[in-house]
């Protein structure tokens, strides 16, 4: 269960009353990585406080004000006192957040676009707590700017947690990205309740249950060559050959952002595509040959960038054609990688109104997965 939190009126008030207060004694609010106290005994940090862990593929070209565009993507930090505001702003209203203190029972934060300024509160307060805050919703539903921690008098933030040095990544589309895990019965969107929780998403359960440092690379709706409309990079629409390069993936050349692969070099990597290709399959039939080709050069170009990970391509959880299984098949073949491999998977139906898989689903996706990646990696 999450317990539910929104931004409110008095949380905007306080926040535009401390800056104000603060204006009027002619000081300016310190966005810079130093502790430094406002006029209300507010100590205000910046991102790139090196307490600070930013988890995932951030897009930190501005240090100070990173983005996060792929689900998944993480703040971590550990707390010594009670509380702390975390100042984040979004582009849309459809953006959320899970927050996770000590390890505990996620918390959804609803975001809107614009400023949001928000708490995080540890129970008991005494002692040293983690928080991990994790982007819960896909690029397509809004891109967050991290602007600011606010930490009261008395709290402090400690070294930050330490990583592990296990990797995993994950290429897909929505079902990677978490989409319809919290469906409701009927289905019908719940702006109180995103169905998106990629907190328990099949890649983020296998990192937290084989302690490895994960990270999602996924577009809902796209594929390899075609997304569910049927349209490629031809149509001005990415696709996993393009995205997986990407640290904010867009259809608009203008607002792409690369990912240096140096940053993040993981042990294994899951290929989870196929569904999206599919979806016109009965209409507009893919060419197969060509198709096995292009999943070829994804293999060799992800090769490229990541020289030592194994990979493990799955059709994934929804698409049950066995075409698709023999065309994956065959593109691991071709690839003629040794540390490339197919790994079947279980089809999952959803909850009768959609398709993706629910949140038990991905638990029993997990257990299917969890022991071929120890027995892959020596784990």
């Amino acid at each position: 269960m999450y317990v539910h939190t929104r931004v409110g009126l008095l949380a905007a008030f306080a926040g535009w009353f401390a800056v104000n207060a603060m204006t009027a004694l002619g000081q300016t609010p310190d966005v810079s990585a130093q502790n430094q106290p406002t006029a209300n005994k507010i100590f205000q940090l910046s991102p790139n406080d090196d307490r600070i862990q930013l988890i995932g593929r951030i897009d930190d070209r501005n240090p100070v004000k990173p983005r996060f565009a792929y689900p998944g993507s993480e703040i971590r930090l550990r707390l010594h006192g009670a509380t702390l505001r975390l100042v984040i702003s979004g582009d849309s209203d459809k953006s959320a957040l899970t927050v996770v203190v000590d390890h505990g029972a996620p918390r959804l934060q609803l975001l809107h676009a614009g400023s949001n300024d928000f708490a995080i509160n540890a129970v008991p307060a005494e002692g040293d707590h983690t928080i991990e805050i994790i982007k819960r919703t896909e690029t397509w539903q809004g891109i967050l700017t991290f602007e600011s921690i606010r930490l009261p008098e008395g709290v402090t933030l400690l070294p930050p947690p330490l990583r592990s040095t296990r990797k995993l990544m994950f290429v897909g589309d929505s079902v990677t990205c978490g989409a319809g895990v919290n469906n409701n019965a009927t289905c019908k969107p719940d702006p109180e309740s995103p169905a998106n929780d990629v907190y328990n998403s099949y890649g983020l359960l296998l990192g937290r249950r084989l302690d490895a440092e994960t990270q999602l690379v996924c577009y809902g709706g796209r594929g390899l060559v075609r997304d569910y409309r049927g349209l490629g990079i031809a149509d001005g629409v990415l696709n996993a050959p393009e995205f997986q390069t990407l640290a904010v993936p867009s259809d608009a050349p203008e607002g792409r952002v690369a990912w240096d692969a140096n940053r993040f070099q993981p042990d294994a990597i899951v290929f989870s595509l196929g569904t999206n290709d599919f979806n016109l399959e009965k209409t507009k039939p893919l060419d197969e040959p060509q198709w096995i080709e292009s999943y070829s050069s994804l293999l060799h170009s992800a090769r490229a960038l990541y020289p030592k990970a194994k990979f493990l391509v799955t059709e994934g959880a929804i698409v049950t054609d066995p075409l698709l299984r023999s065309m994956l098949e065959k593109a691991v073949e071709k690839s003629a990688d040794p540390l490339v491999s197919y790994v079947p998977s279980q089809h999952y139906p959803g909850n009768g109104c959609d398709g993706h898989p629910t949140a038990a689903q991905h638990l029993q996706m997990t257990d299917d997965f969890e022991p071929i990646l120890r027995a892959r990696l020596g784990w």
